[in-house]
């Protein structure tokens, strides 16, 4: 573990220095390279797969990639934040990157549904709330059915992650669950490297990860048919698609 920084003073007096070396300190072992470079190749499979609704054939879905370029390709930039902030010791702010680019993949397959977002586009409305959000994905006909099948309410765990990740964007001293989220609750000062909080912000954009493809799948089962990703065996698939949802979402038709 780098040491704590005595004082905000301390770590400002030479930032970058301590930057550098929780950067050092991260990739110095060879397994915690091994699992960032894991989730930055897991954010390429997220973009590809969900491109494959480019190459949906149904008349009834209109498949151009406007909405996709303007909205969805926030989220790899914002995932590769958050993978660059979990590297330098810096948790909570991870944690917030990955907030914005779950909450711009959903909006963006909120966009997708309604095949409109041009007020959005305009600087004219807000990004939409998950109220807004959740209640037109959760009544799609295949979440719908998805839901019944599977017995699990998969946009209501969307949310239930949303939420979890807000503790860290609104500075909550604990998330619900007890996860201490604040700096002087976890590393006494930011940035700073401990192993078993990064650990838990690989987890975490992991999980986020996961859920934003299995959305995207579940809404639109067609995807998968389209091999995004190569032939649907493929390891690829098991690391995007992970337990206990991923392989019933990859079933989903």
């Amino acid at each position: 573990m780098t040491q704590y920084a005595a004082s905000t003073a301390e770590i400002c007096r030479d930032l970058l220095g301590h930057c550098a070396a929780c950067y050092g300190e991260a990739v110095s072992d060879a397994g915690r390279v091994d699992q960032l470079n894991l989730l930055a190749r897991s954010v390429s499979k997220l973009e590809r797969f969900v491109r494959g609704y480019e190459n949906i054939k149904d008349p009834f879905v209109n498949t151009t990639d406007e909405i996709l370029n303007w909205t969805f390709s926030e989220t790899a930039a914002d995932l590769c934040g958050a993978i660059w902030l979990l590297a330098s010791g810096f948790y909570k702010a991870s944690a917030s990157s990955l907030r914005n680019a779950f909450d711009i993949a959903v909006a963006s397959l909120y966009f997708q549904i309604r095949e409109n977002f041009s007020e959005w586009d305009a600087g004219k409305r807000d990004t939409p709330n998950w109220g807004e959000m959740k209640q037109l994905i959760g009544t799609q006909p295949s979440v719908a059915r998805f839901n019944l099948s599977s017995g699990i309410d998969i946009v209501d765990e969307a949310h239930r992650h949303f939420r979890y990740l807000c503790a860290y964007t609104h500075t909550s001293a604990y998330a619900r669950n007890g996860d201490p989220v604040t700096a002087i609750n976890t590393t006494g000062s930011a940035p700073a490297f401990e192993e078993q909080y990064f650990l838990r912000g690989c987890a975490m954009a992991s999980r986020t990860i996961s859920l934003i493809a299995i959305l995207w799948q579940v809404t639109y089962p067609q995807i998968a048919t389209t091999l995004p990703l190569g032939a649907l065996g493929d390891q690829s698939y098991r690391e995007l698609f992970p337990a206990p949802f991923g392989p019933l979402a990859l079933a989903h038709q």
